[in-house]
């Protein structure tokens, strides 16, 4: 009797919702995408990955296209295994336009954490275990179909912390499709400008859930050839001073 009446409920509450467009995350799984935090903003993420690491980031928006703030990473802080701190990154974006009225289309740059590391320079056994730094460029450019507002997000970054290798430059692609509070997630990263590498190439998933106006809850997954799928739960808070 309990179950037929809380379906009924948990139904209702998830498609009375409006279906209205959401502006789209900072972050996908593991790409940015060009939007801002707006000024007097500050964004707050602990991110749960494989083998017990956490990272955590922190940002507050200078300015409607500017924002700044830090990022932190500790390996194996979860569970027997002796924890492993890496050195603190620096979080930053600057974008550039938000495009024009009869075509709009962000375009922004930026320096952030990832979870792709270089090749064989890794410290942890799982190849998606290990969080580098580096620039980055990105488009992001809303489109509409069915009636709703997607994002498509397209751009190029260098690892550079903690090593700097030019060959593993790589694009990435995103696509997000906002349903109300429920918003699904795919990428595709790690494409090297090397067609022999294309086995290293990431494709991901994530499913991202807009519980409240100033917090957001993620699932992600980032699936390789013959790796070992790296699972994210991703806990997002915003708000302003």
């Amino acid at each position: 009797m309990q179950k037929r009446f809380w379906l009924p409920c948990i139904a209702a509450y998830f498609f009375s919702i409006p279906f209205y467009a959401i502006v789209p995350n900072l972050d996908m799984v593991d790409t940015p995408t060009a939007v801002t935090l707006p000024r007097a903003t500050y964004d707050v993420s602990f991110w749960a990955y494989n083998d017990g690491g956490i990272l955590s980031k922190a940002a507050i928006g200078l300015h409607d296209n500017i924002y700044l703030g830090v990022s932190f990473d500790v390996e194996k802080a979860i569970g027997n295994k002796p924890a492993r701190m890496n050195i603190p990154g620096v979080v930053a974006k600057v974008k550039f336009t938000d495009g024009w009225q009869q075509f709009p289309i962000l375009i922004a740059m930026g320096y952030d954490s990832f979870y792709t590391g270089s090749e064989g320079k890794q410290q942890s056994d799982n190849p998606f275990d290990r969080v580098i730094y580096g620039p980055y460029a990105v488009i992001t450019k809303p489109l509409f179909m069915l009636g709703l507002e997607q994002h498509f997000h397209v751009g190029v970054r260098v690892p550079m912390q903690p090593v700097y290798e030019p060959r593993n430059t790589a694009m990435f692609f995103a696509f997000d499709f906002p349903i109300g509070i429920f918003v699904p997630m795919v990428e595709v990263e790690r494409i090297f400008f090397d067609a022999s590498r294309l086995d290293k190439t990431l494709v991901n998933i994530g499913f991202r859930f807009n519980l409240f106006e100033n917090l957001a809850l993620e699932l992600n997954f980032m699936l390789a050839k013959n790796a070992t799928a790296n699972r994210m739960l991703v806990i997002e808070y915003m708000s302003a001073f």
